[in-house]
Parts: structure tokens; C-alpha cells; sequence
């Protein structure tokens, strides 16, 4: 029996040389057009971090991809996903984005996609909830990280110098990056004028590039398996041949109807599950909280001057909080507005154009609960998405 002691090791050891030298140009033949229409509704963290489905995605003038966080998964019979799917208007939305997803995970996917940006019609969904005074944190930040991205930022040359070291900088206040010390080092190579850092990162940059190929295989792997079915909440009697006017009508019925428990317009489920238990000690517990001061703005901005640089064609999204919740747990209406022409000012700066639905912070319905956009919020960005891809 001893004889036959190392053949799982040397099994396990010719597949680890199979995967890893398998031409990456014969693992492309497997992947079909359906897997990528596939990933336009899955919301995969893992096509997130990956670069394949999405680099496919962009070459196809079909895809309108929506770039945004948490609300992306909020489906309802409005939702973009299943409005164009019902009433086709030459584009599928493809969903970029969860719970986290804030501006230096947005821009690190753009860096890794930026040769495919020129003249790519896009929508960017900005939460004011991102704007915390010290903008995103590591416990969300490292979810939604990807190494892959993060090592094509460090052999990225199509960026702009200052615009890649400011990034850098920031990845480099998370515990996440710094634990790479392959990474860290490439990356303190790129910043720094010390010709010891630089020396490192030389020494180091064959494994870093070994490193970024084997993400990339991992990555194409993925692409081949890693699908699912969501349950998207389809309507297409409810929604097909309707006029914006008519839709908003029918989103405010159904809202309303989902809605009966609380004096929020928050759906009922999310009240019960989440408000309703706590309701009480929730009353003020906002007052100290401020989205006017946020280290958010400058990782936003990098967002902007990247998309800026590459000739994107962005419509961002300013979405309102919910009025009343807000109200109740004391973060001021004059913070809130202060914000709103902040971050408005900030785009237009950079001569994007703007869908900025601030003023719907009492709109009944326009929220599904204290800040996801739902029901007849999706109506109004449907007609903003319709709008800005026939200009």
C-alpha cells in the first residue's frame, strides 16, 4: 500500500500545472454570450472582483451596466432589470454593485476596465449613506475587495501618474491591502522616490505578475461555473406598454399596499424584521451624525476624474433618504440639503450630467424603506436610464 502513498500529491500536483498552463485563449472558447447575460442580473460578488465577464460585457454595445450598491438587489416589478426587460428599448441593464460597494471599490473596477470606457454609456447610483466622516471602513471594504483589480492597478500604465498614486494611497490605509506584502510592496515602490522602495518592488514584481496571472486564470475558471438563477420578482402584465405617468400611478398602488404597518412608507417586512422592535431607542439616535464631511468626496472624485479621463458617457444618480425616518432620527433636513448640493456640485464640476431626485425625500413610495430606492423610485430612474441612452 505504501507504494501508492504519493499518488493523490502527485495527482493533485499534475492538475494544479494543468490549470495553471491551460492557454487562458482555449478556456475563452467555453464561455458563451449566455453567461454574460447571465451575470447581468446575478449581482456575484465574485464576477465583481473579476474581470472577464465584465471586460465581455463592455465590449457588447447592448449592455447599459448600472454601477451603484445595496438597492441594486432590491427587485420589484420596476426594477430596470425587468422594466427593460419587459419593454425593450435597445439596451440590457447589467448590475454592478452591493452592500459596500463605495467609491474606491467603483474605481478600482473602472481602472481595471478603463481602455473600455471611451464613449460606454453607463449609470453611477450615489448613497448619501457612503458619506460618513471617514468614509468606507474595512468591514465593508474587504468583502467587496479584489486582488485581482487591486495587482492590475499596480501594472496598470493607461492611468494617469497622480491619479494611480492617489488611489494607491488610499488602498493603503486598509488592513486587507496591507497584509500583502507582495502588494505593499509593489505598491510603496510606485509612490515612493526612495530608490530602496523602488529597488523592492523590482525584486518583487516577477511574483507579483506570476501572482496577477494565476487571478486572472482563477478568475476565467470562475466565468465557466459560477452562475446562478435570481428571483428577479417579475410583473410583465403590470409593467409592459405603460406610460411614465401610468407607471408611477401603478407604482404608488403598489407601494402602498406594501407599506400598511408604519408611518414610514418602509415596506412592511423590512419594518417588522428590522424598525419595529427598536423603534423607540431609534428616535434621535442620528443627531451626531453628519454626510456633509467625508473623506467619501475625494475617493468620489477620483471616480470622476478617471471616468472624466477615459471619455466616459456617465449619468449619476443622486438619491434622496427617506424624509420622515430621517426626521425621526434627527439627521437634520439643512445637513441632508447641504449634502445634496455638495455632491451635485461636485459632478457637475466635472461636466457629467445628473439625475438628482433630492427632492423626493417625502415622495410616498419613491423609497422602500429608510434609503433603497424601490417602487416608484425605479420608475423615475428607468425614465432617466431611457432618456439619457437615446441622447
Amino acid at each position: 500500500m505504501k507504494k501508492y502513498a504519493f499518488a493523490p500529491i502527485i495527482i493533485a500536483f499534475a492538475l494544479f500545472l494543468v490549470f495553471l498552463f491551460f492557454p487562458n485563449r482555449w478556456i475563452e472558447h467555453f464561455i458563451t454570450d449566455q453567461n454574460v447575460e447571465s451575470a447581468a442580473t446575478e449581482l456575484n460578488p465574485l464576477m465583481f472582483q473579476g474581470e472577464y465577464i465584465q471586460s465581455k460585457m463592455l465590449e457588447c454595445k447592448k449592455y447599459f451596466p448600472i454601477y451603484g450598491s445595496s438597492e441594486l438587489a432590491h427587485f420589484d416589478p420596476f426594477h430596470p432589470s425587468n422594466y427593460f426587460a419587459a419593454n425593450s428599448d435597445g439596451f440590457t441593464p447589467f448590475l454592478y454593485g452591493r452592500g459596500g460597494c463605495q467609491s474606491i471599490i467603483q474605481f478600482m473596477n473602472f481602472a481595471a476596465h478603463a481602455n473600455q470606457l471611451k464613449g460606454k454609456k453607463l449609470v453611477f447610483i450615489i448613497s448619501p449613506q457612503w458619506f460618513h466622516k471617514n468614509g468606507i471602513d474595512d468591514f465593508h471594504f474587504d468583502p467587496n475587495y479584489s486582488m485581482l483589480q487591486a495587482y492590475d492597478l499596480a501594472f496598470n500604465r493607461g492611468l494617469d501618474p497622480a491619479l494611480k498614486k492617489q488611489a494607491i494611497k488610499r488602498l493603503l490605509h486598509f488592513d486587507v491591502v496591507t497584509r500583502d506584502p507582495i502588494l505593499t510592496t509593489l505598491f510603496k515602490g510606485e509612490i515612493s522616490d526612495s530608490s530602496s522602495a523602488h529597488f523592492k518592488a523590482a525584486v518583487v514584481k516577477p511574483i507579483a505578475y506570476m501572482t496577477k496571472q494565476l487571478l486572472v486564470k482563477k478568475d476565467l475558471y470562475f466565468t465557466l461555473v459560477g452562475h446562478f438563477k435570481r428571483n428577479r420578482q417579475e410583473n410583465t402584465q403590470l409593467i409592459k406598454n405603460k406610460s411614465w405617468t401610468s407607471l408611477k400611478t401603478l407604482a404608488d398602488q403598489y407601494g402602498k399596499k406594501r407599506s400598511t404597518n408604519n408611518p414610514f412608507n418602509v415596506e412592511n417586512g423590512y419594518y417588522k424584521k428590522k424598525i419595529a422592535f427598536r423603534v423607540k431607542q431609534l428616535k434621535g439616535s442620528n443627531t451626531n451624525t453628519s454626510y456633509t464631511n467625508s473623506i467619501e468626496y475625494e475617493d468620489f472624485q477620483m471616480v470622476l476624474d478617471l471616468l472624466k479621463e477615459k471619455n466616459a458617457k456617465p449619468l449619476f444618480v443622486i438619491l434622496p433618504v427617506n424624509g420622515k425616518w430621517y426626521d425621526y432620527t434627527g439627521l437634520s433636513e439643512a445637513n441632508r440639503q447641504t449634502y445634496y448640493r455638495k455632491i451635485k456640485a461636485q459632478v457637475e464640476q466635472a461636466g457629467f450630467p445628473v439625475a438628482d431626485f433630492s427632492n423626493h425625500e417625502y415622495d410616498p413610495y419613491f423609497l422602500k424603506d429608510t434609503m433603497h430606492i424601490g417602487w416608484k423610485g425605479w420608475v423615475y430612474l428607468d425614465e432617466a436610464m431611457d432618456k439619457h441612452w437615446k441622447q
